[in-house]
């Protein structure tokens, strides 16, 4: 098993370690790879924690060309990358207020599209998440050292899970 893979409970929750920004990347980037139109990551911690570096990481592994530079959506809420294998769509839900978004902001179509929707600060709106998700915290041990704790909401990101523990090993 990966030295970094903590933990894998029947398919459904995988806790990987970070000693690094690129460790964080690099764990975007492998799970970018296997992902399918339609997934919906729900990013949560706190600020810091590495969420955006995390989908820098899934940018690499779905191959936005590095010229589509990948920044933190606080002020514009949706940043959409369309060069890669697939659509990214990169929103942060950080300035809105909890609870349900507005409808009038279309966010509807960038979770139920043929894209990748990677949603920072998703608890400011859990009622409103797709049934069907991956549920990915990134918790600060230290200075430089994360946790992630990847569980898999629904089959389709089950087996996003299960093909992750694959190629590390576990």
């Amino acid at each position: 098993m990966h030295r970094d893979v903590l933990f894998m409970d029947r398919g459904q929750c995988i806790f990987l370690r970070s000693r690094s920004e690129a460790d964080t990347i690099r764990w975007g980037c492998l799970l970018g790879r296997l992902l399918s139109p339609g997934a919906v990551l729900a990013l949560r911690g706190e600020l810091g924690s590495g969420k955006t570096r995390f989908v820098q990481g899934l940018a690499q592994g779905l191959d936005v060309p590095p010229q589509e530079r990948v920044s933190s959506p606080s002020f514009a809420l949706i940043h959409e990358y369309l060069g890669g294998r697939l659509p990214l769509y990169h929103v942060d839900l950080y300035r809105l207020p909890e609870g349900m978004p507005d409808p009038e902001l279309g966010l509807e179509e960038y979770l139920y599209g043929q894209g990748v929707c990677a949603i920072e600060w998703a608890d400011r709106a859990a009622a409103w998440l797709p049934p069907e998700r991956l549920e990915v915290e990134l918790l600060i041990l230290g200075k430089r050292s994360r946790e992630m704790r990847l569980e898999a909401v629904g089959a389709d990101h089950q087996a996003v899970l299960s093909r992750l523990k694959e190629q590390v090993g576990g």
